[in-house]
């Protein structure tokens, strides 16, 4: 079996690291519009220092991380900031891209409160 690609470029530059971060807010609008939010889209930095999420017409607020540094207290808390932004509350998640993995074998993080709610809802008899 072929080695896989470095995971960083030996010269990281803002063009290739706004790509990887664009490419991977793609995949999740597709993974949202599979799920049936069909007007899923990429928000961009339509809404500049009010930032909503990074994906836009689906029912919470999504933050999108292609990185290689988790660093989770720190980006949960700018998707909560983000959430209050969008008027959802605490219903936000964090969606980690992982290496060399499809979207679906990404990691979603979700505020506590919010986890409890669904867990409750996904399992009430």
């Amino acid at each position: 079996m072929a080695n896989p690609k470095p995971r960083k470029l030996t010269q990281p530059n803002g063009a290739a690291v706004k790509a990887r971060g664009r490419n991977w807010e793609n995949d999740l609008v597709k993974v949202f519009r599979n799920l049936g939010y069909e007007e899923a889209k990429r928000n961009g930095a339509i809404y500049g220092s009010h930032d909503r999420g990074d994906i836009g017409n689906v029912p919470l607020t999504v933050q999108a991380k292609a990185v290689d540094r988790v660093q989770l207290w720190k980006h949960l808390d700018d998707s909560l900031m983000q959430a209050q932004n969008n008027g959802t509350g605490d219903e936000a998640c964090l969606i980690y891209k992982r290496h060399l993995a499809p979207a679906e074998g990404a990691a979603w993080v979700f505020p506590g409160s919010f986890a409890t709610r669904l867990l409750n809802a996904y399992y009430a008899e």
